[in-house]
């Protein structure tokens, strides 16, 4: 039903005061705050107060809705303002927490709420149906593409609160690869940033029942890791780095020819027909005409892009053929893609946000050595497609990490380190900087656990 309140528009969340609003998390992937407290915290700050719909000083504000989460999977959203639930009007500003905080994924979970929606509020209804335990848990995962050694995809699979990135400050977290819906192998990841220090030795985990070491990983020179040594312009690279060219290039020569076409519509539109007269020199005729002047340069210039990268498709086409021939080849070369690995990079380009395909286009063109901040780093490094550049980079910034396989018998070892009260990581060269595997990131593994061995035994 739609409810015809004329109010101002409710700008939670971009409001210009760089307010911290006191909020509260809920396993079914949300956070809220009161709107008694939301207010509350902007009268402190001095700022205004944007005006709410009538009957909502005991409602909440829903902050942020977690990614494949229940809550995001039912629809709630940012900003909707919760006012009932299961049936019962919200009566304090405590009145929220108090219901949702004893919700278990095997309840449901009914919100009325208010969402602003084309200059009106209208009243929605969420439903959360009930879910298994193994439901939930799955959803508390994060799942992420990738292409192996042999550029071929799989998952990764690693809780949804774990740094995405192995070189994150104290990393301690568990994950495992998928294919083709099952699980393959359980991995134990550690890192740590320790410049100066000695890259060889192990990593030590410590609990008052033992004490478990795991053998960090070192980055030779000429050591192959999980695709090729050496930089991403060297010759092993070669096929997959024209692999890449060709679909950058494809993709730019679509847009291009998009462009084009746009062009030429809009002078077909406006100039169907229209013969130009000499001697006409009014202004609004002279303006006219220099309209559809530009518009044929226009069209001209994009046309030399276009015949431009035609030319240079081409060649990329001609070195993909020259690369398939053996004779051709430099004997260091030895590396062929296969029919579905060009598929699988195709596939996996693609799905590549705008950004990402931006990063992954210099990376291929001038390697990662310059020019690459942090964060676009850690983007490149989400892509899986330059992953021993990457770990080449990061071991002369002095990281040491171990993403070590984790066979049966080394389970219990596992449940040893998840249910000690203490477990301490350090790596053997440098035992002075020992860190602490947290309660949260216990959880996490035994959630990735849970899981995995679930998925295995089915």
């Amino acid at each position: 039903m739609r409810v015809l309140i004329s109010v101002a528009v409710l700008l939670i969340g971009s409001h210009p005061v760089q307010a911290e609003f006191p909020s509260k998390k809920y396993e079914m992937g949300f956070e809220t705050v009161t709107v008694f407290e939301y207010k509350k915290t902007l009268r402190e700050a001095n700022a205004e107060i944007p005006d709410f719909p009538p009957r909502t000083e005991t409602a909440v504000i829903v902050k942020l809705v977690e990614s494949n989460s229940r809550a995001s999977l039912a629809g709630l959203k940012e900003n909707d303002l919760i006012r009932v639930i299961n049936g019962s009007y919200l009566r304090s500003p405590n009145a929220a927490d108090q219901k949702l905080s004893v919700i278990t994924n095997r309840d449901q979970l009914i919100l009325g709420i208010i969402r602003r929606v084309d200059d009106k509020w209208d009243q929605i209804s969420i439903i959360m149906e009930p879910i298994s335990d193994a439901a939930a848990l799955k959803l508390m995962l994060r799942k992420l593409p990738s292409l192996d050694g042999a550029f071929l995809p799989y998952y990764r699979i690693s809780h949804k609160h774990a740094p995405a990135t192995r070189y994150a400050p104290d990393n301690f977290q568990l994950y495992f690869t998928e294919r083709a819906g099952r699980p393959e192998k359980l991995y134990l990841r550690i890192a740590q940033l320790l410049p100066g220090h000695s890259r060889s030795g192990p990593f030590v985990v410590t609990t008052a029942g033992g004490r478990f070491v795991f053998e960090s990983e070192v980055v030779q020179p000429n050591q192959r890791g999980l695709f090729f040594a050496g930089s991403l312009r060297s010759p092993e690279w070669e096929p997959v780095r024209v692999e890449i060219l060709l679909i950058q290039s494809a993709d730019w020569l679509t847009e291009k020819h998009q462009e084009f076409q746009q062009t030429e519509a809009i002078y077909k539109q406006d100039y169907q027909g229209f013969k130009y007269d000499q001697s006409r020199r009014d202004k609004a005729y002279q303006e006219l005409n220099q309209r559809r002047l530009s518009l044929i340069t226009d069209m001209e210039r994009i046309n030399q892009k276009i015949q431009a990268a035609e030319r240079n498709h081409q060649l990329l086409v001609q070195r993909k053929e020259r690369l398939a021939n053996p004779s051709a080849v430099l004997s260091r070369n030895q590396f062929k893609l296969t029919d579905d690995a060009r598929e699988a990079i195709k596939s996996h380009y693609a799905a590549l946000t705008a950004e990402q395909k931006k990063i992954v286009t210099r990376a291929f063109r001038y390697g990662i050595s310059l020019g690459l901040k942090e964060a676009e780093l850690l983007q490149l490094e989400e892509t899986s497609l330059a992953e021993q550049e990457i770990r080449r980079k990061r071991d002369k910034q002095g990281w040491l990490w171990v993403d070590a396989p984790l066979t049966p018998d080394q389970i219990p070892m596992l449940r040893a380190i998840i249910s000690a009260p203490s477990a301490t990581v350090h790596h053997e060269s440098s035992p002075e900087q020992i860190f602490e595997v947290t309660a949260e990131q216990k959880e996490r593994l035994q959630v990735v656990l849970d899981v995995y061995e679930a998925e295995r035994n089915k």
